[in-house]
């Protein structure tokens, strides 16, 4: 009598391709998903690949060899050259301290003037006076977005004539490198116009304070860093000007652990946690999660 089915290894030979390809469907739909969430919108964010975001910057920083300084990263040997951006408070003052007392650099960026507490505690007299600088030398017809020039000598300002600012503040203290024409104000009223009150004048965005045996160079602006301040119609000599500060003889430390460049939102702040655990850590988890399985699986919770 013969039977009517598919022997076990017939089916099983015509099943298997299927599944296989279904898995490889899961996991590059996990992979993208994985991408996808791992990107932010948050601004300065090096997650954030968008106009508003340091994707770029540290994507050209890696490529030009410098050490991204990371959350779990040991500490690494004083660099020449330490570059943050918006740093919150002075946390990243040890890290600065040890790069000045070996005669290196500190590059610091930022507008709000959260970085006035990490200048006093690296004894510099030089700080950012928040405020909207503006002025009639301009890109694309805004006031707020402003030209400067170059006003003194730095390496980091070779091959340099002017840079394009957005909505930058100011700095007093230190000795200019980088000064607004004398057709530029603060606005208070945010018109985008010289009110009646505002005083014209120029106004250091970049300055330079020798802190012996190094040297703070501050910048008054951390949107400098953003995407769109290097790409959008190559403005000016922004794009050189990066390129400049990733290019020295000795080494180039970017920090990614005490700035606005570390954030992250939503489902990119869990997965670049975990990343940044420690191993010991992520193992714990993993252990974790297998006990509560097995605990399910066995009715025990």
């Amino acid at each position: 009598m013969v039977c009517g089915y598919l022997p076990a290894s017939a089916g099983g030979s015509r099943v298997r391709p299927a599944i296989l390809i279904a898995i490889i469907l899961i996991l590059l739909t996990l992979g993208a998903a994985g991408a996808h969430l791992q990107t932010t919108t948050t601004d300065l964010s090096r997650f954030n690949p968008g106009w508003s975001g340091t994707a770029a910057f540290y994507s050209l920083a890696g490529s030009m060899d410098a050490e991204i300084l990371t959350p779990g990263t040991n500490e690494p040997d004083p660099a020449d050259r330490y570059i943050i951006i918006a740093p919150k408070d002075a946390s990243p003052s040890g890290i600065a301290e040890q790069v000045l007392q070996n005669g290196g650099s500190v590059i610091i960026a930022d507008e709000e003037g959260d970085a006035n507490q990490l200048l006093e505690a690296l004894g510099s007299r030089m700080q950012i006076v928040p405020g909207n600088v503006s002025s009639l030398d301009m890109e694309f017809a805004s006031t707020r977005t402003i030209i400067a020039t170059v006003s003194g000598n730095h390496t980091l300002l070779d091959g340099i004539s002017t840079l394009t600012f957005n909505r930058p503040s100011s700095i007093t203290g230190g000795t200019p490198l980088v000064t607004t024409s004398v057709l530029s104000w603060t606005d208070t009223t945010g018109s985008g116009r010289p009110g009646a009150g505002a005083s014209l004048g120029r106004y250091t965005l970049i300055a330079r304070e020798e802190v012996d045996p190094g040297e703070i160079i501050l910048i008054a602006d951390a949107s400098l860093f953003a995407t769109t301040m290097q790409e959008v119609r190559q403005l000016h000599d922004n794009r050189q000007f990066l390129e400049n500060m990733l290019d020295t003889n000795g080494t180039v430390s970017v920090d990614a652990v005490y700035g606005k460049t570390a954030d992250a939102e939503g489902p990119a702040y869990i997965i670049h946690k975990v990343k940044s655990a420690p191993i010991s850590t992520i193992i714990a988890i993993l252990l974790l999660m297998v006990f509560v399985i097995v605990a399910f699986r066995k009715q025990i919770l």
